[in-house]
């Protein structure tokens, strides 16, 4: 595992598994600190009630905040797990909040990169403010959500479900070759 960073080590390795879930509750924390950032500064702002649009920009934002939240948990799911890698009840949690993690984060993504040329609130300092806000929290985001797609997939494997091959085995359904050395005294194969 020398010379590999997070994203190409096998996390089957504990310290692998490990560092991903210390990279995890810090990407769940920046995640959750920027959403709070964009919800306290800009989208107090935005009167919810007269302009439905801008409902669009406020559930993405708590999705946001949410898929941070549960990214954190993700994150100390794995630190624990890779230090007691056969306890199936930790497994099964961090394949759930694995997979809850890693569709929250795409959709609030999803839901921030798209954002209408119709401003819902003031275009001027607000706007400016909410871009350079918005920019980092979709990066978070789907650097949330390859990581948490890693750590479900290495938890399918962990519970050896049949949906991903187990990378320990060996070919089960190769040929068996049977090497027979010729007795002294006896003619070689290629005179029978």
């Amino acid at each position: 595992m020398a010379g590999t960073g997070i994203c190409c080590a096998s996390l089957e390795e504990p310290i692998a598994l490990m560092k991903m879930g210390l990279s995890m509750v810090l990407i769940g924390h920046v995640n959750f600190l920027l959403g709070a950032l964009v919800h306290g500064v800009v989208l107090r702002h935005i009167n919810l009630h007269k302009q439905a649009r801008a409902m669009e920009y406020a559930i993405s934002n708590v999705v946001a905040l949410t898929s941070g939240l549960v990214g954190i948990v993700v994150g100390i799911l794995a630190i624990v797990l890779s230090k007691n890698k056969k306890s199936k009840g930790l497994t099964w949690s961090l394949f759930t909040v694995s997979l809850t993690a890693a569709l929250m984060a795409a959709a609030s993504a999803i839901g921030l990169s798209v954002i209408t040329n119709e401003c819902p609130f003031d275009p001027t300092r607000i706007y400016s403010t909410t871009l350079i806000l918005w920019v980092p929290l979709i990066v978070t985001c789907v650097i949330q959500m390859v990581f948490s797609a890693r750590c479900f997939a290495v938890c399918i494997s962990f519970l050896g479900l049949p949906c991903c091959p187990n990378r320990k085995r060996t070919r089960p359904y190769g040929r068996a070759i049977n090497v027979v050395r010729p007795l002294k005294g006896s003619r070689p194969i290629s005179q029978y």
